[in-house]
């Protein structure tokens, strides 16, 4: 009888893995270095950066940001439209807030601002055109958050152009 090796999780599911396993005997720092040494592949074109307060920060691939911020408006129409259908698959709601939202900026200085998806009032997914940030534990209880499998997947159509077809409304 042949053995096959089962699937291994992805790259949400690892992270998540790891730490349920070490329980609280680790803070975020000494986690994310265990994590780092985990050597954790890249997923959709984004790599692990760090774990705090129960998110998870990721880079991106290189962007141009012609392509999300326009010479008018807030965020580029087809990276919103992109961004509303993987909220809605995902029963979220989207954000568009300012990446800046209390310092002083020079008058007549560009004010750019991100994509948020959220649940109720809790922030799941940050998605800036230099990195992503993914809520994988709940607040208070501190449990996994029920994620779809494929979240990266499809935050990847924002990240990476010959993915972007397939949210485009």
């Amino acid at each position: 009888m042949m053995m096959t090796n089962p699937t291994p999780p992805n790259l949400l599911g690892r992270i998540i893995s790891l730490r349920t396993s070490v329980g609280d005997g680790l803070n975020d720092e000494e986690l994310t270095r265990l994590l780092r040494q985990e050597a954790l592949p890249s997923e959709d074109g984004f790599t692990f950066v760090s774990l705090c307060e129960g998110c998870a920060t990721f880079s991106v691939p290189p962007q141009d940001l012609a392509k999300w911020y326009p010479k008018k408006g807030w965020i580029a129409t087809e990276k919103e439209a992109i961004a509303r259908s993987i909220a809605e698959k995902c029963g979220l709601s989207l954000f568009e807030p300012p990446d800046v939202r209390f310092t002083f900026r020079p008058s007549g200085s560009e004010v750019h601002h991100h994509l948020e998806m959220a649940y109720q009032s809790e922030d799941i997914v940050i998605a800036h055109p230099r990195y992503l940030k993914i809520r994988l534990f709940g607040f208070a209880d501190k449990r996994p958050l029920p994620l779809p499998g494929n979240l990266l997947e499809r935050l990847a159509a924002l990240y990476l152009e010959h993915l972007a077809a397939l949210y485009r409304i």
